[in-house]
């Protein structure tokens, strides 16, 4: 820890927790903040043993193994005390000293001198840099601007595209741990593909008739795999072209057709119409 002898002269430090997080803007936790909070007042322990260390929560998530460090700062004689998210500590300078004053649900409204206060602040999803890399690889982000998986269950790291996968705090907030091991399945997953020969793909997949085509690209808009893309054609000009191990057959790409162009195999616009016919 690198304080270049700026912590060894402070008395009094106060950390405050779920700064910018678990509200109503960012509704998650970061799940990292408890965890530093508790090594950084353990190392300022470390260095400067008489000093006061007071960190102010709404919940102590120090989940796993990392509980034990819970204990040791508690043993070390570092504070905690708890706050009300509708009541979030407030801190007022006066001059050169700083207090912070915070309503606790047992002791009540306590001020706290303080030389030094430390934020613990959420970590937030880069929007714009996120959106624009989603749209380039067609992969979704949640409410929160973070990379939406295919499935947290059964497709934990898979991206509903194939062969793009997912791992680190570009997915959610996570630790250290949880991010190596996710991107230790991350590998797994791409190697189950790059293992094989041959790639097995779906059987149900969009055609193009090239002749209705005119290339105007709404299906490249609207194609959620990144399938379609535009080729020069002798005949025909600029025309789309389907890559057909990408293509799920979702069917996005023929119901946003303007020319009646596209079709998924076995799911033609005649037979669709038959069926309709035939169900009235």
């Amino acid at each position: 820890m690198n304080t270049n002898g700026k912590i060894k002269d402070k008395k009094s430090i106060v950390m405050i927790q779920c700064v910018g997080s678990r509200n109503d803007e960012h509704p998650y936790c970061s799940k990292m903040c408890c965890a530093e909070a508790i090594k950084n007042a353990l190392l300022v322990k470390k260095l400067n043993p008489s000093s006061e260390i007071t960190i102010l929560f709404r919940d102590i998530r120090t989940y796993g193994f990392k509980e034990k460090y819970y204990r040791k700062a508690r043993e070390e004689g570092v504070i905690f005390l708890r706050y009300d998210e509708k009541n979030p500590p407030e801190v007022s300078k006066d001059g050169s000293s700083i207090k912070v004053n915070v309503k606790t649900p047992k002791a009540g409204e306590i001020s706290i001198p303080a030389d030094l206060v430390a934020l613990s602040a959420g970590i937030v999803a880069s929007h714009e840099e996120n959106e624009v890399l989603a749209m380039k690889l067609k992969v979704p982000l949640n409410d929160d601007s973070f990379y939406l998986e295919a499935h947290v269950k059964l497709r934990p790291v898979d991206f509903a595209t194939e062969g793009i996968f997912v791992a680190g705090i570009a997915h959610c907030p996570k630790t250290i741990e949880d991010s190596i091991s996710q991107a230790n399945a991350a590998v797994s997953r791409a190697c189950t593909i790059l293992s094989k020969d041959e790639v097995e793909v779906e059987g149900k997949t969009a055609r193009i008739n090239i002749a209705r085509c005119t290339g105007c690209g709404m299906c490249i808009e609207n194609c959620a795999y990144n399938a379609i893309e535009l080729i020069e054609d002798r005949r025909f000009g600029t025309i789309a072209a389907i890559n057909q191990a990408l293509c799920k057959g979702c069917g996005a790409c023929s119901g946003n057709c303007r020319c009646s162009a596209i079709d998924i195999l076995g799911f033609s616009g005649e037979q669709l119409f038959e069926m309709i016919t035939a169900r009235l």
